[in-house]
């Protein structure tokens, strides 16, 4: 663990203090590989979870409850969590570099003192308000399950400040590239909702599950505290509204609470359309999109996540064309390795559901709602794992208006489109809707991209977005046919088999698409063959500089 928390070459100014500036040629390659990691690790955790809370409780009456509910908090959450990572992240990385680390850890004690005031005001007043919350993003619900998605809503509410202190904790720690923590908080949160999906939902029902989330949020808070106050020096609790870097913090992340309450409001904009369908029509698109989210996140979040602080600090330097080329290539990786992904998952993608959830209460008419769902969905892997790294290069200039912007405007495009889709195509009309909007706002972002950072780079680009799309066409083609071959998913009587079955499909589209690149993509392939390539080197380097006691 140590090699993730401690991956940056420390400078020392001319009076001698350490700055927290890292070595992107080795810090980034490491930290990726520990994020990723975790990601993978919390990922699959998340996947046993959603299996079981599937087999428990299929795309049925309670699930629906339970999902509008869990709409309140996490919409909370988000809105707390990437403003303020994104406006402190920078503000105190900046403070320890100008003014040392005492200075840094006054401002944060100010604004850890009053964040906790707001969120648990916030926090009351939501609790007070829940039936109306519930009312307005489920519309289409009866009295009975208003009554149960308020209780869960309730009961959840309570995670939203444990929630809030453990992402503070992870981006305090980011800023000291101690990546390792806050890597573990989601596997631990994961592992909470499968002990309680498996254990409490049997005495409690779906409220079991509302019991889980509020432990996985104690639990992803008091596994990063102690770090964090390991770190802290001259940290007091304080109240101080015109602190400034309270202020600072606020001025930077305001436009982004703005973005993400259109971001999230993306889920109850689902929320509201499917709650006026049959029923079922939220839990589908929740597990769709719980497919649709695992390659986005293993592949890019943890990337995205990592690049932050060093995108951060060649900003704070002034390294702007350095900034541009680093964006590009990883946005050239990025389009590479998701679009087939894509493409694979829509054309596998019923028997993936099949093969993850058909067990238990989900049964064919839960694999039918998720399986359509699904195959609209897919386009948002890589529209929104493009956008992710996009967002990363914005903020990092502290610009937050011009994603605010796009992102308002591919809310308003979603809700056109979905309200016109669900009459055609019922509730796979929203994850259409959401789709396009998706793919309109990555438009809107290299349109609004800084010129700095795109000056006489997109002709290059944009080659490079055509030969990987006539790849993964090539590919797309080819896993067709042997879809429809020798690989019968739904003749294997076994789960084993199944497993091999849907393995063997994925490696034959894998090996279609190197053969493909070859061809009409070797650059991006070379890229992004160089790229792992390096990474592998550096960790390399890096294991043997430990091992020789450095």
């Amino acid at each position: 663990m140590s090699r993730a928390n401690d991956t940056q070459s420390a400078s020392r100014s001319g009076n001698g203090r350490k700055h927290v500036v890292a070595d992107p040629s080795v810090g980034v390659v490491i930290s990726t590989v520990w994020v990723v990691g975790m990601s993978l690790i919390a990922k699959a955790l998340g996947l046993g979870k959603d299996i079981v809370v599937a087999a428990r409780f299929g795309t049925s009456f309670d699930m629906d409850a339970y999902l509008v509910a869990f709409t309140v908090p996490t919409l909370f959450i988000a809105w707390l969590r990437s403003p303020l990572r994104s406006g402190f992240i920078p503000h105190f990385t900046e403070s320890i570099e100008k003014d040392g680390e005492e200075s840094a850890w006054r401002g944060a004690g100010v604004l850890v003192t009053n964040l906790f005031i707001i969120v648990a005001a916030l926090s009351v007043i939501m609790i007070a308000a829940a039936p109306a919350i519930v009312s307005a993003i489920a519309p289409g619900f009866g009295p009975e399950q208003l009554a149960l998605a308020t209780l869960l809503t309730r009961v959840m509410l309570v995670s939203v400040l444990f929630t809030s202190g453990a992402n503070l904790c992870a981006a305090i720690l980011h800023c000291y590239r101690n990546f390792a923590l806050p890597g573990l908080a989601r596997p631990l949160n994961n592992l909470m909702l499968i002990g309680a999906a498996m254990f409490l939902t049997a005495r409690f029902g779906i409220l079991g599950l509302a019991f889980g989330v509020v432990a996985g949020s104690v639990a992803m808070f008091l596994v990063q505290l102690p770090a964090v106050i390991s770190r802290a020096k001259g940290f007091a609790i304080r109240v101080d509204f015109r602190d400034p870097m309270f202020l600072g913090v606020v001025r930077l992340a305001m436009p982004l609470f703005i973005g993400m309450a259109g971001a999230k409001l993306d889920d109850v904009i689902d929320r509201i359309f499917a709650s006026m369908l049959s029923e079922g029509s939220i839990s589908g698109l929740s597990y769709a999109l719980r497919l649709i989210e695992l390659p986005r996140e293993v592949l890019i979040v943890g990337f995205s996540t990592v690049l932050f602080p060093f995108f951060a600090t060649m900003a704070a330097r002034g390294e702007i064309d350095e900034l541009g080329a680093r964006l590009m290539r990883a946005i050239r990786i990025a389009f590479y390795v998701l679009l087939p992904v894509s493409i694979g998952m829509a054309l596998l993608g019923e028997p993936f559901v099949r093969l993850i959830f058909q067990r238990g209460a989900f049964d064919e008419r839960s694999v039918a709602f998720t399986t359509s769902a699904l195959l609209l969905y897919t386009p948002t892997i890589w529209a929104l794992g493009i956008s992710s790294i996009m967002t990363v290069a914005f903020v990092s200039l502290k610009d937050t208006r011009r994603p605010v912007i796009a992102g308002f405007a591919r809310l308003g495009v979603k809700i056109g489109l979905a309200w016109v889709l669900i009459r055609v195509f019922e509730h796979a009309g929203v994850a259409l809707a959401t789709s396009v909007s998706h793919i309109f706002k990555l438009v809107l972002f290299f349109m609004l991209l800084p010129r700095e950072l795109r000056e006489g780079r997109y002709k290059r680009l944009f080659k490079s977005f055509g030969a990987t799309a006539v790849a993964t066409a090539i590919m797309g083609v080819g896993l067709f046919y042997v879809a429809r071959g020798g690989f019968g998913v739904e003749q294997c009587d076994s789960l084993l088999l199944r497993i091999a079955a849907l393995a063997g499909m994925g490696a034959s589209g894998v090996l279609l698409y190197w053969l493909a690149s070859l061809i009409v993509a070797r650059a991006e392939l070379r890229t992004t063959l160089s790229a792992m390539g390096q990474g592998m080197r550096d960790i390399k380097s890096r294991l043997g500089f430990s091992r020789n006691g450095g």
